[in-house]
């Protein structure tokens, strides 16, 4: 072989190794936006009894029909999980027929359900975008930014907020925001362009680079794994556990 076709050979697979994609996955730690508020009161209650009744109340239930039953399927997973983490759970409805009556001062809630702490489920959402603008390269090793504003990881984020109140006191006890994210709790591995500008999932059935990935939280079994993980790291923090990456 002589020495301009080497170079030429060179050349090429220079030109070659250049064009092949890199490998790269995106962490995002969104439970760092944890918005955590605990009273003395409430942290006094749960020092002298680590798992107190408790009730869920649901203040503002969806409207529709179909919205309504879907969620009162995972409102049901949460007091399940209460449960599964040593909480006795009262039963809401009786909190529920108490309030239709017009009997829902606190001493009457505590006389008839004999619970220690209302939890007022606020929000349980799924898929709030989160563009997330950097990944890590795992071919080169290092951390990268994607080429512009419009190339990102949509990780969608989970979010459960509710309130907790000392029903003896009839005061608030607790506030707290919690996040979760599948970009946290899978290795969700793509493929992206030396460029940095387009990217794919290879375990697309029929892979295609786009400028932008999401990472969603859309099947029912995805929301009842996140609406259970969301309420363990709740209890968790009642009890002053430490969360656990949820398991797929």
């Amino acid at each position: 072989m002589n020495r301009v076709k080497m170079i030429g050979l060179v050349l090429s697979g220079l030109v070659l190794a250049s064009c092949m994609p890199y490998q790269g996955i995106v962490k995002t730690n969104v439970a760092a936006d944890n918005e955590i508020v605990v009273t003395p009161e409430l942290r006094a209650l749960l020092a002298a009894n680590p798992r107190p009744k408790i009730v869920i109340r649901v203040p503002s239930p969806p409207s529709n029909v179909t919205e309504a039953e879907k969620f009162n399927s995972y409102i049901n997973l949460i007091e399940k999980t209460f449960l599964q983490k040593g909480f006795v759970v009262r039963d809401r409805a009786l909190l529920e027929n108490l309030m239709k009556a017009g009997n829902a001062d606190y001493q009457s809630i505590q006389r008839t359900i004999d619970t220690d702490l209302i939890i007022d489920i606020l929000a349980l959402e799924f898929n709030i975008p989160n563009r997330v603008n950097s990944f890590y390269n795992i071919t080169l090793k290092r951390n990268e930014k994607f080429a512009t504003s419009l190339n990102y990881v949509n990780c969608a984020k989970a979010r459960l907020e509710c309130r907790i109140t000392i029903v003896e006191k009839g005061q608030l006890g607790g506030l707290f925001t919690l996040y979760a994210s599948r970009c946290d709790n899978e290795d969700l591995v793509f493929q992206i362009m030396p460029a940095r500008n387009s990217m794919l999932w290879p375990q697309n059935t029929n892979p295609a680079w786009f400028p932008d990935l999401a990472v969603l939280i859309e099947s029912d079994d995805f929301k009842r794994a996140y609406t259970q993980f969301l309420t363990v790291a709740l209890a968790n923090q009642l009890v002053g556990k430490v969360q656990e990456a949820i398991a797929f």
